[in-house]
């Protein structure tokens, strides 16, 4: 279908995000359409290796998948445009086109879900200036991310349960989150803490 328009021109098909990367290289187009699951290599990893090698060609995501992890890895990787496979055919090539003059092009079904993210990021991000974690709470998520319970973590520090069950709602309300995985992997993005 794309082929068919007078100012496209499609170079190669690939099976899977390795054949991709190396269709890009012997070819050079200029956008590269290219899903999310595939066998070998995802296309986020692929996306992620040819804007590493290639950084001017374009990546455009074409996929079944609307979840927010996959949208956002996809972006991080380096993607310009993310379409869902719903959308019509001028809209893949009118995409396709944007990407190639260097602009950016997200599924007006997506766009929502990406602003409401990054307003929360961006909230996440004033809140950590003006409510750091104490030392107290640090040394807590420390052992938290070495997977000890509660009552283990006060025995450790010498401190009642019920206290540490405090810290650890703190911990949760500053990091905007509601779990001991998303309290870490929080920290871990913010840097708070150096987790391994």
């Amino acid at each position: 279908m794309l082929d068919s328009e007078d100012d496209l021109e499609v170079v190669g098909e690939a099976s899977d995000g390795a054949e991709a990367l190396k269709l890009v290289e012997s070819t050079m187009p200029d956008v590269v359409l290219i899903d999310v699951i595939m066998p070998n290599k995802d296309g986020i990893e692929a996306t992620k290796e040819i804007k590493e090698l290639f950084p001017k060609v374009g990546v455009v995501v074409l996929s079944g998948h609307d979840e927010r992890q996959f949208i956002f890895d996809a972006l991080k990787a380096g993607a310009s445009g993310y379409l869902l496979k719903t959308a019509e055919l001028d809209e893949v090539i009118a995409t396709v086109k944007s990407v190639a003059r260097g602009e950016a092009k997200l599924d007006p079904a997506l766009a929502s879900q990406v602003l409401t993210e990054f307003q929360t990021y961006q909230r996440a991000e004033v809140s950590e200036v003006y409510q750091p974690l104490t030392p107290r709470e640090k040394e807590i998520l420390q052992l938290m991310s070495d997977g000890l319970p509660n009552k283990t973590i006060a025995a450790r520090l010498n401190i009642s349960e019920r206290t540490v069950t405090t810290h650890v709602a703190n911990i949760y309300s500053k990091l905007h989150v509601n779990n001991r995985v998303s309290a870490i992997q929080e920290a871990m993005r913010r840097r708070i803490l150096d987790l391994q």
